[in-house]
């Protein structure tokens, strides 16, 4: 039933008084629908790329009916054509930069048709006729990787038809490009609010007795069954059709079967085996045992045939350098000899071949062992014969200078060597214990970071700190390190500090992933002087709470419809505009005003209350939010 007004005897009756009588109509139909749920699109208004010549822009079938969230009744009865060259705002949606995309949403949405104008008491003109009517708006996301780029957020007042995709270049809007998988379609009843009877089920387990959450708990039934993690059919509940020496009739017993004949002394003689050619002698076909058996016979007669298979002196060589005998035997037992020779005419090692070896300041020309040999014995003598000349340390040249050292000779490269480590350490005869740093110099190093320092604490391996440092920012990394192309954990989760010249940032790395190229979660804080504002910007699972609140005074002479909204500033930048805002109650004025969550970004949201206000009185809402991302 709707609110009422009661007229009276003698009343002059003001606009404003006969308008509110419609009003409340109105209202108490818009309250129906709402009420029992009838909200999207019940039919028509299905997008198609337009015809006959596709162009930026689709067409919308008729007629369209639908309801919007406060129950108010969209209609159409011709079709549309909807441009999708510009946005609601005139801005053109066109996707610049190659490899990206751009989605757009196309909206419907509440409007009053205004006719029949006429002039008032006031001479002012009013419009007599304000006819239910809709508008279709194009609202764009921003522009992202092609499979990446974001979509826009559903909005509490229209309803979406459709998404659209934008690519670079684009002229034509195909059905590739149309997805109406979000498409906000009139769901008669939820299947959470059909009730089951479960009590005399005995595999099925739904969290509620409804018909959704037996249709899960169905779906999961089977995901368990096919993916063979649950519920899975024991072997000895399978039939198996009788075969060849197995005569059990399901896969238990069958199995069991198998094992047990083939695992018997006589196993082998169920294993068929095919001929294998061969010579002098060919396997026959048959069974595993059979030609085992005749394997066996084979190898029996070779060796049975003299005390050993073969001897060497009957297996033939052909005669080869200085080798001239004509069987194994021999020839083994002459080359035994020729490498044992230690005489002057042809000794062992004069036999062998060497390679030439390099060297410096020596190297060693090819040849043989023996001419190699004496080559080490001749220079072997003649560098001891020089050192016993007893050269001065600045005679002896030091073949280094100019790279490491700079000094030439042995007596200068000492002293350049104690000069350079006193320069960075303190000697033996300082108050500070000898050997320790005053400083630590290092080189330009390669690779994409350098590893400045590794120091493993008291041996806990995830307590591991490394430090490293690139053309932009120090990374203080804990439990993880750096193998050239990406970050490799040592155990457990990881954490890290970079501090940039532009960018301070915290990050963390939580995922069963053993190496990644990026952190699951940071805390960043831009501190160039182009940074958008001092607030930490996060990325990963985001989850925040906090407290809100709105309260409005009826100052007018009557009760009346009032609304009043309020806005969130998060305490940290969001990733993206959080995917769930939640509103809680912790305190309202009576009859608990509607209380809606509006124009969500990452750096905050808007929500606002509406309700009846009587004269003088207050309305108001305080609670809390919770914002995941």
């Amino acid at each position: 039933m709707a609110d009422r007004v009661d007229f009276f005897f003698r009343q002059r009756v003001t606009e404003a008084e006969l308008d509110l009588g419609f009003s409340l109509l109105e209202k108490a139909l818009r309250d129906l629908a709402a009420d029992l749920r009838i909200f999207g699109v019940v039919s028509g208004a299905v997008p198609a790329p337009h015809a006959p010549v596709p162009d930026l822009s689709i067409d919308l079938t008729a007629p369209a009916r639908a309801y919007d969230n406060l129950g108010q009744r969209l209609f159409f009865g011709t079709g549309q054509t909807v441009s999708c060259a510009t946005d609601l705002s005139g801005i053109p949606t066109d996707v610049s930069t190659a490899g990206n995309e751009r989605w757009l949403g196309v909206f419907l949405r509440f409007k009053r048709l205004l006719s029949d104008p006429r002039t008032d008491g006031n001479s002012q003109q009013v419009f007599f006729r304000r006819d239910e009517s809709f508008e279709l708006v194009v609202r764009q996301a921003a522009e992202g990787l092609a499979g990446a780029a974001p979509r826009l957020a559903l909005q509490p007042d229209e309803l979406l038809l459709c998404d659209v995709r934008r690519r670079p270049g684009q002229t034509q809007i195909v059905v590739a490009d149309l997805d109406v998988t979000r498409r906000q379609a009139f769901v008669f009843v939820q299947g959470s609010s059909v009730g089951v009877t479960t009590g005399t089920w005995t595999t099925l387990a739904p969290t509620s007795p409804t018909v959704q959450a037996a249709l899960d708990a169905i779906d999961a039934e089977f995901t368990g069954h096919f993916g063979g993690t649950a519920h899975r059919h024991a072997a000895a509940a399978v039939d198996f059709t009788p075969h060849g020496f197995v005569a059990a009739n399901t896969v238990q017993s069958a199995v069991n079967e198998l094992v047990d004949d083939l695992s018997a002394a006589t196993g082998a003689d169920q294993v068929g085996a095919g001929g294998v050619p061969g010579n002098p002698n060919p396997l026959a076909p048959g069974t595993v045992a059979t030609q085992l058996a005749g394997l066996l016979g084979l190898l029996n007669t070779h060796v049975g045939a003299v005390s050993n298979a073969h001897p060497a002196s009957a297996i033939s060589a052909t005669p080869h350098n200085y080798i001239a005998t004509t069987n194994v035997q021999a020839q083994l037992q002459s080359l035994v000899a020729a490498l044992g020779d230690a005489g002057a005419a042809a000794p062992g090692s004069t036999r062998i071949g060497s390679p030439a070896m390099p060297g410096a300041p020596v190297v060693m020309a090819q040849g043989t062992v023996a001419s190699q040999l004496l080559a080490l014995l001749r220079g072997l003598n003649g560098h001891i014969n020089e050192m016993f000349s007893a050269h001065p340390a600045t005679t002896i040249t030091v073949q280094d200078a100019g790279n490491n050292l700079n000094s030439a000779n042995v007596e200068d490269a000492l002293a350049e060597v104690v000069n350079s480590f006193e320069a960075d350490h303190y000697r033996a005869n300082e108050a500070v214990p000898a050997g320790m740093h005053r400083a630590i110099h290092q080189p330009p190093f390669t690779g994409t970071k350098a590893l400045l320092w590794d120091a493993q604490g008291t041996g806990a391996g995830g307590a591991r700190l490394r430090v490293y440092l690139d053309g932009d920012s120090l990374w203080m990394v804990m439990n993880a390190s750096w193998n050239g192309t990406q970050w490799a954990k040592t155990t457990g989760n990881a954490g890290a500090l970079r501090f940039g010249r532009n960018t301070f940032e915290l990050l963390h790395q939580n995922t069963s992933a053993t190496v990644f190229t990026t952190w699951s979660r940071s805390w960043r804080l831009p501190i160039d002087s182009n940074a958008v504002n001092s607030a930490f910007e996060l990325t990963g699972s985001v989850r925040e709470t906090g407290y809100c609140g709105v309260k409005m005074y009826n100052s007018a002479g009557a009760a009346q419809f009032m609304m009043m909204g309020n806005g969130v500033n998060f305490r940290s930048r969001f990733p993206a505009a959080p995917s769930s805002i939640t509103l809680a109650v912790r305190d309202s004025s009576a009859g608990v005003p509607i209380t809606r969550v509006q124009t969500v970004t990452r750096d905050g949201f808007a929500f606002a209350i509406d309700g009846n206000v009587g004269n003088s009185n207050w309305s108001y809402w305080y609670g809390d939010y919770t914002a995941i991302a």
